[in-house]
């Protein structure tokens, strides 16, 4: 990661520790895949990078950031409106370019509104599905999913149940932005299903 997407996380990195228990890691994998892709779809990384280590920082301004439900309509709403404030204060203060700046601060504006039935922004930019298919895949790594379980009330049987029968939130259309991020979900869950098929099998008598 360069010195300036440092300087990025840097500043994001304290109000993810007055947020969401999972958010540290969150940010910190989601790094890793942009990384990746980037390299791998030739995407701009100079947008994608700081929308991946900035989108969620609306959380800290949470009444109870480490309790809410943020499966709730009214805060993803919430979270985009004061995530997009916090960027731009961000992004000015490492002096990021501004027409950078403006585009992943309308990205962050924008970025959860697949949850009110608005997908084409997802399927005509490449940057902003990218991102959704790994904000979307994060529930299948092994921390997202310890974390989320928790949230949706549910034992690791009906978690990964549920992550099978779930899908894209773009669903019927275009579920993925590439082919690595399709096949990652299949990886993640054979990598769950092992993990299940290990606890259980410690547990037989």
């Amino acid at each position: 990661m360069n010195s300036l997407y440092q300087k990025i996380w840097s500043e994001a990195k304290p109000y993810y520790l007055t947020s969401r228990p999972m958010d540290v890691k969150h940010i910190e994998w989601f790094i890793e895949m942009v990384e990746t892709i980037c390299q791998i779809e030739k995407l701009d990384e100079s947008l994608l990078m700081p929308l991946a280590i900035l989108h969620d920082v609306g959380y800290a301004t949470l009444t109870n950031p480490k309790t809410a439900n943020y499966y709730d309509k009214d805060i993803r709403r919430a979270h985009m409106k004061a995530g997009a404030e916090i960027a731009e204060k961000i992004l000015k203060q490492v002096k990021y370019p501004d027409d950078k700046s403006k585009k992943i601060i309308e990205y962050i504006g924008i970025h959860d509104n697949w949850a009110f039935g608005e997908v084409d922004m997802y399927l005509q930019d490449n940057i902003l599905g990218t991102f959704k298919d790994f904000d979307y895949l994060w529930i299948y790594t092994k921390i997202g999913f310890d974390a989320i379980k928790i949230v949706l009330k549910k034992n690791d049987l009906q978690m990964l149940q549920h992550l099978k029968d779930e899908v894209s939130p773009i669903h019927g259309k275009k579920p993925f932005s590439s082919n690595y991020t399709k096949e990652l979900r299949e990886s993640y869950l054979k990598e769950r299903e092992k993990d299940l098929h290990i606890t259980f099998k410690k547990n037989i008598p």
